[in-house]
């Protein structure tokens, strides 16, 4: 953990006003985004490409324009429920020594991904065509860390940043 540490880190906690939430389809993180950005359901989007990725397998039948990202200054966190499909938000974000923990917010809906699984059968069987398994995702922007700006460093998935031994990291990789 101590290589994650920096000078010019800030430790602070801060709420988060302008997340975005979107139903991604699971074969998003599980065929296009690399696992080293992601971890039971946490992780981060590093570069553009990723991100359109993302946002046409989001909006495959829209018209609307992804939003605009500056991945040299940011990188996105986002964070879902990879057992069911529950409504999260990033509530807040606590950054110790550079090290991001966002406060999560969640339904407890307890639906499965991709619907009922009997239901599916029978549609499957019917010939009906099914929808894309998909999971609710919540999306934030921090700044990266830079030689002369303090920044996020790295995104814990796992434990706690008081627990050096006992948690796991992301990290934030330099700007694309």
């Amino acid at each position: 953990m101590d290589s994650y540490r920096s000078e010019e880190a800030v430790t602070l906690q801060t709420e988060v006003r302008s997340t975005q939430s979107l139903d991604i389809p699971v074969r998003f993180f599980d065929e296009d985004l690399p696992s080293r950005y992601q971890y039971k359901g946490l992780g981060i989007i590093n570069d553009q490409e990723t991100f359109l990725k993302l946002w046409n397998s989001y909006a495959k039948e829209a018209t609307a324009l992804p939003p605009s990202v500056d991945f040299r200054d940011y990188v996105l966190i986002f964070v879902y429920d990879p057992n069911y499909y529950n409504h999260v938000e990033i509530v807040g974000l606590n950054v110790w020594q550079g090290i991001a923990n966002p406060i999560i917010r969640k339904t407890d809906w307890k639906l499965s991904i991709g619907g009922n699984p009997t239901m599916r059968k029978i549609r499957e069987a019917e010939g009906a065509i099914l929808p894309e398994p998909k999971v609710n995702v919540a999306f934030q922007q921090v700044p990266r860390h830079r030689r002369n700006r303090s920044g996020v460093t790295a995104l814990l998935v796992e434990g706690n940043a008081d627990e050096p031994g006992k948690s796991r990291v992301i990290p934030i990789p330099d700007a694309p």
